[in-house]
């Protein structure tokens, strides 16, 4: 979120890194184990990586994860306009925005990404990312860009029950 910790590096710099990477072992898979499988493995190594970054950042609460604290990631995501936020609505157990711009699918696909990665690497993270933070957050977001949306609705949803 911002820069990575320790380093200059912006957090889209960061996943651009990665998503290079990510493309590497995607063709690399490809060529041994078929399409799909290599589908599944990079989806399950993002999903994991987001998973412990939420845990991460709920560590970073200092009464512990509620969704007053996780509203502030918006505000990491939206550094270096790696996205642009609009229309945030909060209540005590409800965040929703949209993101109107995105540059993370923008550099992947800038960067010559192969099509089924792109959401991949970057829009799977949301969910999981969430997850990661409390299992009282639930995560929705009916379209994305990346897959050809205009914007990304995100609602966050908190459930102490």
């Amino acid at each position: 979120m911002g820069n990575a910790p320790g380093t200059g590096v912006t957090l889209l710099e960061k996943r651009g890194i990665e998503a290079a990477m990510l493309a590497d072992v995607y063709a690399v898979l490809t060529e041994r184990l078929g399409r799909d499988a290599a589908l599944a493995i990079i989806e399950e190594t993002v999903a994991r990586s987001a998973f412990a970054a939420g845990q991460a950042f709920a560590a970073t609460a200092p009464d512990g994860p509620t969704l007053a604290h996780f509203a502030t990631v918006a505000n990491l995501w939206q550094r270096g306009e790696a996205l642009c936020i609009e229309n945030v609505r909060q209540t005590s157990e409800r965040l929703s925005f949209d993101v109107t711009r995105c540059r993370y699918a923008e550099s992947y696909r800038a960067m010559g990404l192969p099509e089924e990665l792109v959401m991949r690497i970057s829009c799977l993270r949301d969910g999981a990312f969430a997850a990661g933070y409390s299992p009282a957050l639930a995560f929705s977001r009916p379209a994305t860009i990346a897959s050809g949306a205009s914007s990304c609705p995100f609602t966050f949803t908190w459930n102490d029950a």
